[in-house]
């Protein structure tokens, strides 16, 4: 099987990559950030653009026919490493059953502004 992109509904930003690329029973997910369908930031708190930024990976996670539950390994990019227990607070929320997936945090200077920007991989269980 030859690696695919996956397909959603997320905005093209004009950048030479792909939301999502599944080869076998694996989708490795591309940073993520807080975008609005204009394909523009979505302004707000840490708090807020941590939601966003989850949705947007859940949709990635979802056109690849998987779901929060089979994400293996995060990486999440924060601007300020001060923003880590609001941003952690948020990112509980979507991933809270065990086994939760492994997860580096390290900090980074984001394009467009953004506060957070988070990457990972997700199994794609069988139908």
């Amino acid at each position: 099987m030859a690696h695919e992109a996956v397909r959603t509904d997320l905005p093209a930003v004009g950048l030479p990559f792909s939301w999502g690329v599944r080869w076998r029973d694996l989708v490795f997910v591309a940073g993520q950030g807080s975008l609005g369908a204009d394909g523009k930031v979505v302004e707000g708190d840490i708090r807020s653009q941590t939601r966003r930024t989850l949705e947007n990976f859940r949709r990635v996670v979802g056109a690849a026919r998987s779901d929060m539950d089979h994400v293996l390994s995060t990486t999440v990019y924060l601007r300020d490493l001060n923003d880590f227990a609001a941003m952690n607070e948020v990112y509980a929320t979507f991933f809270p059953r065990e086994p939760r997936p492994a997860r580096a945090t390290v900090r980074a200077d984001l394009l467009f502004g953004m506060k957070v920007e988070i990457q990972g991989i997700a199994y794609v269980p069988e139908s």
